[in-house]
């Protein structure tokens, strides 16, 4: 698995530091930053996992990325969010590559669907027309990247001339030399840094590393949510989108066998109208879906594929056209036929329940229609993960976040439980933030609002949201647990309030930012993507209001499955501590986390929900807060020493 492109570099840490120090005025090398560093320098000369909590302002992507630089082998840099993966690259790695006086190059790595297929947009050509402005953009790009398109391609024209591995030729292909793809792999494997997200990086994995080239250290960035994007990695989905795709290809390309496949078809029609019939219901009832007549016929379409003699099609061609038109048919038969193996195994599985999965069916609605979809998801990935990330030959591996810990003796339990690492295994440290959250920063917590359950508790959170609102001259984040109770609430308001708001429906996720830093007093009504990786400096964000405590919620069939088999193991409150309590505390870690992003930055952090005073849970999920002042009732004049200007 190891990388030899690069060369050991000759310095030392504190050279680097150094040379980062006379490189930019005014900089300083924080404690806790130099002493995260050194930990990561160790684990990776160590070869030992290291797991770090660094608190906003650590300075934690300077800490990864410089050890990662001194290595001079290659690193992987994965993150959740764009806008951590376009830190690191358009600030943070050009800041090093300056400063250090290191040759060293990065990367962003996209998944295949990014790239346009020269070979399968001639076919396109051949039977239809494209937009111009697509057709000029495939004669004159340089990396065939969808995301260089102004507007983007209808998903029917991009499906059709993406490049997309179940049909790709590879070397056999015309155009392997000039490919999109290939090319940006190729340029991967001359690249030291690469960053990618989670989900590419766990997809990796799960198709035995086709998708990276061979590195020697991983830094995992934003890794509290890194069991979450293993989940939707290793979840089975089958749908009448998948199948519908599938079949059309079929058709196309394998005339031979339409009896079979028309009779896939119709029984799949007839088990995905059942599931249609009630978009709200989840429970998979067997004996209503007719999954077992559903897995014979496709057993038979898939033996009329490998059945099939192709050679008798190539007669009378020349023997380069006949080899090239043998190798297309050869290598699309037996990728098709393992997509549906795929399928027939994900059908066995819903036949045959597993207690290690849970299964359930869902609905979407989409622009071309409604998608009926029945999934399956394991309920312990903490095996699988361990496997692949924590194995003698594994990559050396960080994991960091400024939300990991969720307190008690061993604050670390929740992290490693989940990612599958063995107590004791790695280096853990946890890095306070540098901000002074006893002066810069007050949490209210109220005792009068009824409790979340009660049917007047939206309301009266829209009572207490004006008052707020209008002490802190608008300036606020207002941050809830389900899109229904934003909408309500900001319907009840919208007309009363002083200042501009929206909500987050109203325009994409960096617009509505755009407008919120740019928008004199604005109020956001935001939900879940707005409690991470979102930041605002100065008191343009000077109020953070969270309606209720963000315990998981139920309903979801991987959660709920997950609770019910603690329950089975005899604690009746397993399911609380190790899985709900944990979730919320780093939770609200993160939704706190959006006030304070800087030295200069005060303000008020609102939490709603009664129960964080009446339980006893309240006690320990403010203790997972930084130190601070906190009070329960609204007093202007100590609210404005917070509100500042």
């Amino acid at each position: 698995m190891s990388s030899s492109a690069h060369s050991q570099p000759v310095l030392s840490l504190d050279e680097a530091f150094a040379k980062i120090a006379r490189a930019f005025e005014g900089y300083e090398v924080r404690t806790a930053q130099l002493e995260m560093t050194r930990a990561i320098h160790r684990g990776f000369a160590e070869k030992m996992p290291v797991v770090v909590e660094a608190g906003t302002g650590t300075g934690k992507s300077f800490a990864a990325l410089v050890p990662a630089v001194l290595t001079g082998k290659r690193v992987v840099i994965s993150t959740a969010t764009i806008a951590l993966q376009e830190q690191y690259l358009y600030k943070d790695i050009p800041l090093l590559q300056k400063a250090l006086g290191i040759p060293f190059t990065a990367q962003l790595v996209k998944g295949r669907s990014h790239y346009l297929s020269k070979r399968r947009w001639d076919e396109y050509l051949l039977v239809q027309a494209a937009p111009e402005a697509f057709r000029t953009w495939a004669a004159t790009s340089i990396e065939g990247d969808w995301s260089e398109l102004q507007a983007q391609p209808t998903s029917e024209l991009w499906d059709e001339v993406r490049s997309d591995g179940d049909d790709c030729l590879r070397e056999r292909c015309p155009h392997f030399d000039s490919c999109f793809y290939f090319q940006s792999r190729r340029n991967l494997a001359q690249t030291q840094i690469l960053v990618t997200n989670h989900a590419l990086l766990l997809m990796d994995w799960a198709t035995s590393r086709q998708l990276l080239p061979p590195y020697d250290f991983l830094v995992v960035d934003e890794a509290h949510q890194f069991a979450e994007y293993a989940t939707r990695t290793l979840t089975l989905e089958f749908s009448n989108f998948g199948l519908r795709r599938t079949l059309k290809r079929i058709r196309k390309q394998f005339a031979q066998v339409e009896i079979s496949r028309v009779a896939v078809e119709q029984i799949a029609n007839q088990v995905f109208a059942r599931v249609l019939e009630d978009p709200s219901d989840r429970t998979l009832e067997l004996e209503r879906l007719d999954l077992a007549h559903l897995h014979q016929k496709i057993m038979a379409l898939q033996k009329k594929l490998l059945s099939l003699d192709l050679k008798e099609k190539e007669q009378g061609k020349e023997k380069s056209e006949k080899n090239l038109e043998g190798a297309v048919s050869l290598m699309r038969r037996d990728r098709l036929a393992d997509i549906l193996a795929g399928y027939l195994g994900h059908l066995h599985l819903l036949m045959n329940p597993s207690p290690e999965w849970v299964s359930w069916q869902q609905t979407e609605a989409h622009r071309t229609g409604t998608k009926a979809a029945f999934l399956s998801a394991p309920l312990d990935l903490a095996a699988q993960l361990q496997s692949w990330f924590f194995c003698e030959d594994s990559p050396t591996s960080v994991w960091t976040s400024a939300t990991l810990t969720t307190g008690g003796s061993d604050p670390f339990n929740y992290f490693r439980a989940q990612v599958g690492l063995e107590p004791q295994k790695a280096l853990e440290l946890k890095f306070s933030s540098p901000f002074n959250f006893k002066e810069q920063a007050l949490l209210y917590l109220p005792r009068h609002l009824p409790d979340p359950n009660q049917a007047s508790f939206n309301e009266q959170v829209a009572v207490e949201v004006e008052k707020l609102v209008n002490l802190s001259q608008g300036r606020a984040f207002v941050l809830f647990t389900s899109m229904g109770a934003m909408l309500q609430c900001y319907e009840a308001l919208a007309d009363k309030l002083a200042w501009p708001s929206k909500h987050q429906k109203q325009m994409p996720k960096r617009q509505l930012l755009e407008w919120f830093r740019s928008t004199p007093n604005p109020v956001l009504f935001a939900t879940s993507s707005f409690w991470e990786g979102v930041s605002v400096d100065g008191p343009q964000l000077s109020l953070v209001i969270i309606d209720r405590i963000p315990f998981q919620s139920p309903g979801d069939p991987v959660y709920d499955a997950r609770c019910e088999k603690l329950k089975k193991g005899g604690d009746t409150w397993a399911w609380f501590t190790a899985l709900a309590l944990p979730y919320a505390a780093l939770r609200l870690k993160q939704g706190f986390g959006r006030l304070i992003r800087s030295h200069q930055d005060r303000g008020v952090v609102a939490i709603l929900d009664p129960r964080m005073t009446r339980k006893g849970y309240g006690k320990t999920l403010s203790q997972s807060l930084p130190e601070l002042r906190i009070v329960h009732g609204l007093d202007p004049e100590v609210l404005k020493l917070y509100f500042g200007e």
